[in-house]
């Protein structure tokens, strides 16, 4: 049975399918399209798809509210779930924010046009893991405690992490706005094609620093150059271009040639 919601940015409903429930609904055709993911450590996967549809499922974890409920707000959280699987979805300047309004861990797939730009914030701190494929635009991702995994992306990437590791595939670089990348506990792992242009700002304090570009380092362990360590780096690939500057505190930053 379908449920109608109408949102103001387009047409949505809910069902239930055999191992999950799902939420779907149309982005408007603004230029500057942003979905905002507000969420606690629930696991999460982001995938970009050739649509203007954005369509949630809700494949583990998620129980309606009972009976006894009905009519009544939940009163620990001020979110209110119009999606039928835990969410509140509301548009937000040609663009939609979603919004845990559950408190159970819940495990999401969320999938959204490949163009659109994506604001994460993780809630709260009990750590998870957060996955991002096939997406266009801009990205940025704030968490607490929590990996970070990107791939097939073109960025540009804002991604910062406090306990996490960070690890993204570039399937080409965007020349548009910089990227900027920390952590403080976890190591930094960037593949990039082999024509990227980039112009580098490396810095670590307890870590080292590996990478199978020509940056001009002759060292090398295990077919990655050796560029330093406990220090700042700036360098360049193919004659430069775009700044990325990549920061950690206590582990390692790679950056790998694609094969």
């Amino acid at each position: 049975m379908k449920t109608l919601l109408m949102l103001g940015v387009g047409l949505a409903w809910c069902f239930a399918t055999a191992n999950a429930q799902e939420y779907k609904t149309k982005l408007t055709n603004s230029k500057d399209r942003k979905v905002t993911i507000e969420m606690d450590a629930a696991q999460l996967k982001i995938e970009g798809h050739n649509s203007d549809e954005v369509i949630i499922q809700a494949s583990t974890g998620y129980e309606a509210a009972p009976e006894r409920a009905k009519g009544l707000k939940p009163i620990y959280n001020t979110a209110v779930d119009n999606s039928s699987i835990g969410l509140a979805v509301t548009p937000e300047s040609g663009g939609l924010k979603i919004e845990k309004a559950a408190r159970k861990q819940i495990t999401y797939t969320i999938k959204l046009p490949r163009k659109v730009a994506i604001l994460y914030q993780e809630t709260n701190w009990h750590g998870s893991n957060i996955t991002i494929s096939n997406m266009d635009g801009d990205l940025e991702i704030r968490t607490n405690n929590s990996a970070i995994d990107l791939n097939n992306v073109t960025g540009p990437v804002v991604a910062n992490t406090i306990n996490g590791e960070v690890n993204i595939v570039y399937s080409s670089l965007s020349q548009e706005k910089p990227t900027a990348i920390s952590t403080i506990n976890g190591p930094i792992d960037i593949t990039l094609p082999a024509n990227a242009k980039a112009n580098l700002k490396l810095r670590s304090v307890g870590g080292e620093m590996y990478t199978d570009f020509d940056l001009g380092m002759k060292n090398s362990k295990d077919g990655l150059a050796k560029v330093g360590g406990g220090r700042n780096i700036d360098g360049s690939t193919n004659g430069g271009g775009v700044e990325m500057q990549l920061k950690t505190i206590n582990s390692n930053i790679y950056i790998r040639k694609q094969k």
